[in-house]
């Protein structure tokens, strides 16, 4: 697979940036064929993500762990987080993500050797996610943005957790800014099926999460 953030330029000291952290479910009972198949969705996300935000840098290791940094589009990081979570999700594959509010004020060859405020809030998070089972954190050490968006993450594991296959394709392309009518040709099936399963999936919720984070955290 692809790692991406090997040649990026070095970033100043202090820089405001989100962290993705993230972990496959299961993919230690994964057999050979299903390892491959997530290697080579993982490779198509992270090639069309930084194709979308150029300043994202991801790299994976141990095989089953994630990590991705941005910090000119860093308003985008909780719709990465879902377009991670439900491009997986549509191929019976599950993950864990983290996302931490803050700086980078250390940045070495790799990502997953860097440091900052960004960093310490998604890692702890979600090694708290492996032991609640629950899939989706959003902190920062700000106390007032964690406060509201401990909120925000309890809701959204709502629906996550429950989220079919079908309901991920179609939340998987309405979180691209497709319209219901090309969702449903590219899905073959009728626009009001769309429609449903968009419902069905808690996407009105979804959306005002997504237009809540975008709006506050210019301003973390």
């Amino acid at each position: 697979m692809r790692i991406f953030g090997k040649s990026r330029k070095v970033m100043a000291n202090n820089a405001k940036a989100a962290v993705i952290s993230g972990d496959i479910i299961g993919s230690s009972l994964l057999k050979q064929a299903s390892r491959k198949k997530l290697q080579q969705l993982l490779k198509s996300f992270f090639t069309f993500t930084k194709h979308e935000w150029s300043d994202m840098q991801a790299e994976q290791y141990r095989g089953d762990s994630i990590q991705i940094t941005l910090t000119g589009n860093r308003l985008a990081a909780l719709r990465i987080a879902l377009l991670l979570h439900t491009c997986l999700l549509k191929d019976k594959f599950k993950i864990r993500l983290a996302i931490g509010v803050g700086e980078i004020n250390f940045q070495s060859g790799q990502v997953v050797t860097s440091d900052g405020s960004a960093f310490q809030a998604s890692g702890p998070y979600l090694d708290e996610l492996t032991k609640s089972g629950e899939l989706i954190s959003i902190a920062s050490f700000d106390d007032d943005f964690t406060s509201e968006w401990q909120v925000h993450s309890s809701s959204l594991n709502f629906i996550l957790q429950r989220l079919t296959q079908q309901q991920a394709e179609a939340v998987y392309l309405q979180l691209q800014d497709h319209t219901q009518a090309a969702i449903a040709k590219k899905l073959k099936i009728k626009q009001p099926s769309v429609h449903q399963r968009l419902q069905a999936a808690g996407w009105p919720v979804v959306q005002k999460i997504l237009t809540r984070f975008e709006s506050v955290i210019p301003t973390v």
